[in-house]
């Protein structure tokens, strides 16, 4: 009897550590890119987050207002996250149009611009793609916040992407989705805005940047 005691308090500790190990990758994927090896920069020029409605011709009026304001927030978002950076430098959306007003070559043409002119030697822009608020309130939902976004740096010496990260997620509930548990806890158990899983994702991207540090 003791032994079978022990063995089902094993293996609930181990079903324990495999839920949580799970739990941290749950409802968001990433995909992630650095250029080794890792060399520090000395100035990194933010540039305002856009969306993907050039990208995307199938995006319609009401989506494309959304995807607006979501870049604006995502704006707002990484200003407060980097702001006490002494290596970041915020433009705004005229700043960029007066430093670069005729650029060929695309964004690696306006990147190595902005470097030069700025004295950076590293870009960082954001799109976001998706920005779905909920239906619903933080206890019922007909339809959960959804966000995803993608954040690229790169070296404005030659355009090359230094680091880069995307964050995919639509709102699950824990029981829909039981390895979600840790992430749903943390969130108090309720249906969070799309501000909220925006801020969380923008928050959790630049934490992992190494040129950030």
């Amino acid at each position: 009897m003791i032994d079978k005691i022990v063995r089902l308090v094993f293996l609930y500790g181990c079903a324990v550590v495999l839920l949580s190990s799970c739990s941290s990758q749950s409802g968001s994927v990433a995909n992630r890119q650095i250029q080794a090896p890792i060399e520090p920069l000395s100035c990194v020029a933010v540039l305002p987050a856009r969306t993907s409605v050039d990208q995307d011709e199938t995006v319609v009026f009401a989506e494309a207002n959304a995807l607006e304001q979501g870049a604006s927030y995502a704006t707002d978002i990484i200003k407060r996250e980097l702001k006490e950076n002494p290596k970041v430098r915020f433009l705004t959306s005229n700043q960029v149009t007066a430093l670069v007003p005729e650029v060929s070559g695309g964004i690696s043409g306006t990147v190595a611009a902005l470097g030069q002119r700025l004295n950076c030697d590293g870009v960082l822009q954001t799109t976001v793609r998706r920005y779905t608020q909920r239906e619903g309130t933080e206890y019922s939902v007909d339809s959960p916040a959804s966000v995803e976004f993608f954040m690229i740096l790169r070296d404005s010496a030659n355009g090359n992407v230094l680091w880069s990260a995307d964050f995919r997620e639509e709102q699950e509930s824990f029981l829909s989705n039981i390895f979600s548990f840790n992430k749903a806890k943390s969130r108090g158990f309720k249906w969070i805005t799309v501000e909220e899983l925006l801020e969380q994702g923008i928050k959790e991207r630049l934490d992992e940047c190494p040129y950030l540090k």
